[in-house]
């Protein structure tokens, strides 16, 4: 018998714990998803900026952050230079800059970012919790 009690304690507090933190998730993704929402709010009312992913931090330095971005309009990769800043890989930006010559690498196609042009950053893992949100929101629409 009192094993029997032990295992249905345990499965409760399992059950529990799987619950309170998938409604945590659930939570973070709201939050991530109206971030997400106001980015592209800024996007639409901000003159020339476009919307990156930090694909891949290849170098990191006290002046700022060498990396591979994506760009999410297009899927284009290019070598960046976030200058005084140090976005993690992953995070998604709306940003303004300029293409120039990298002298670190002699790539003619090299983004420069400036601490001022960066009009918004999101976590790394916003795409995934805007992902899931909408998931959530077709399923119980339909």
């Amino acid at each position: 018998m009192g094993l029997a009690v032990f295992a249905l304690i345990v499965t409760a507090v399992v059950a529990l714990s799987v619950r309170v933190r998938l409604r945590n998730q659930r939570q973070r993704d709201l939050v991530l998803f109206r971030h997400w929402e106001q980015v592209q709010e800024w996007r639409g009312a901000t003159s020339g900026a476009e919307l990156i992913q930090v694909y891949r931090v290849y170098q990191e330095a006290r002046s700022g952050t060498k990396a591979i971005i994506l760009w999410l309009e297009t899927g284009h990769q290019q070598d960046a230079w976030f200058r005084g800043n140090w976005p993690e890989p992953g995070s998604v930006a709306l940003v303004h800059g300029s293409t120039g010559w990298g002298p670190h690498n002699r790539n003619p196609d090299v983004f420069y970012i400036e601490p001022h042009q960066i009009v918004a950053m999101l976590s790394p893992d916003a795409l995934a919790a805007v992902e899931r949100h909408q998931r959530r929101q077709l399923k119980r629409a339909g």
